[in-house]
């Protein structure tokens, strides 16, 4: 099996999930330029919604519900579903190079990114499938959801995984179609997803643990513990202010393109 050095990062971002974006998008630049080494990076946040590129904001979320309650909302530059985020989800980024044979070939980035969380719970002792393409499920109950993005040889996948996160905020501050909940033969958002902890009695260290492995055993990772870099920080900067903390990205229908100094990626 092929090896590959993968820096492991824990440095989170609270009550910021803007800049988590920006981070993960400086890294994945970088990375393509050969600045920025392969990483694993978990991360959490304290009460956010994260929706994907393609959404809009008011059409995903509880507006009333999300200030109220003081609800972060922020735009991944992936596609994907909206997530409800808080100190009980299991957070993670994965940015490396497609040394997999991946190409540009969705189902199998997919299949390679999900398939080291499926053989983490199995080494767990737990049952989990993935019926949809980027999602996990344990006894019929979501509990992971992924978003990717695949660009010139490289990867980010990124998942949200719930542990113990508060299911009822999460039901209130998204609006889930009914249409969507009745392909799934239930009615309510609270029956269709499921803490980790809930449904098997594993709890985030322990989770989290087996993700490592997981991922090391099916896809070669060697881990070694290292900080985010003052370029990673100094270009996520830029990003956050010119791109992810703009209004009209997060809350418009326009993209935006951003044009990058060049003395930030040197």
């Amino acid at each position: 099996m092929f090896a590959m050095r993968v820096r492991l990062v824990e440095h989170e971002f609270l009550d910021n999930p803007r800049m988590s974006l920006a981070v993960e998008e400086a890294i994945f630049r970088l990375m393509m330029l050969g600045k920025s080494p392969p990483t694993l990076w978990f991360w959490r946040h304290r009460n956010a919604v994260i929706i994907g590129k393609f959404q809009i904001a008011e059409e995903e979320i509880n507006m009333d519900v999300a200030q109220q309650y003081s609800i972060q909302i922020a735009k991944r530059d992936t596609g994907g579903g909206a997530v409800y985020q808080d100190l009980g989800n299991l957070i993670y980024s994965v940015i490396v190079p497609d040394v997999y044979g991946m190409s540009n070939d969705v189902v199998r980035m997919y299949e390679t990114m999900i398939n080291p969380v499926l053989l983490a719970f199995k080494r767990l002792g737990v049952k989990a499938e993935s019926p949809g393409l980027n999602d996990v499920e344990i006894n019929d109950r979501k509990v992971l959801g992924s978003a990717a993005g695949l660009r010139e040889g490289f990867v980010l996948f990124h998942a949200t995984m719930l542990i113990r996160s508060n299911l009822d905020m999460l039901a209130r501050v998204l609006k889930v179609p009914k249409t969507k909940l009745q392909d799934k033969g239930v009615t309510q958002v609270s029956h269709r997803v499921g803490n980790v902890y809930d449904l098997t009695g594993k709890d985030m260290d322990e989770v989290k643990g087996a993700l490592l492995r997981g991922y090391s055993e099916y896809l070669g990772f060697e881990y070694y513990r290292d900080e985010l870099t003052e370029r990673e920080l100094r270009l996520a900067e830029y990003l956050y202010y010119n791109k992810y903390n703009r209004a009209e990205w997060v809350f418009g229908r326009e993209f935006i393109s951003v044009e990058i100094p060049r003395e930030l990626l040197e």
